[in-house]
């Protein structure tokens, strides 16, 4: 029985890991069934299981080999998982949050046509192809306010238009 349940985790470990998770990992009381942890959950129980029969009696066997197996993908859940959650949201972001800040632009947006430009949102910093709102050039290293994003393109005004508009 217990190299059966070994057999299956290692197979679902495979199998799980080419899925992706249909449990939310963080604050969901269903965190325990991701598949990965079930995996592990059966590979620990199974294996430990195997190792300890030829030993122990069953109900030890069993008993033993079902706390280790909990015991180990709650260690996973807490340690590997769930920081590597976290660190997958801290580093996303939604771009109409973007709209508002200020960037700089990193290669001249000419006029009429496209430049580039670089802001720094969640720790990380961004580049993206940028147009100037009104048309007009904007020159390398000026700081501009992005007003719109289409189709992947930032529209900027530069800093000094937007104090004027404002009345700053």
């Amino acid at each position: 029985m217990y190299v059966v349940l070994f057999g299956v985790g290692v197979g679902f470990v495979l199998i799980s890991f080419f899925l992706d998770t249909l449990v939310d990992v963080d604050g969901s009381p269903f965190s325990i069934l991701q598949p990965k942890l079930i995996a592990v959950f059966l590979t620990v129980t199974g294996g430990l299981g195997a190792i300890l029969s030829s030993r122990h009696g069953m109900v030890f066997t069993l008993v033993a080999s079902v706390l280790a197996g909990l015991f180990i993908a709650k260690l996973i859940n807490r340690l590997v998982i769930k920081p590597l959650y976290k660190a997958q949201n801290t580093s996303s972001f939604d771009k109409r949050e973007i709209i508002g800040t200020n960037a700089r632009v990193i290669s001249p947006i000419r006029q009429g046509g496209y430049g580039k430009i670089s802001y720094s949102v969640s720790g990380s910093i961004v580049t993206g192809p940028a147009k100037s709102e009104d048309g007009g050039e904007v020159k390398n290293g000026e700081q501009v306010n992005i007003t719109r994003i289409e189709s992947g393109t930032y529209f900027v005004k530069k800093l000094e238009e937007c104090r004027l508009i404002g009345g700053q």
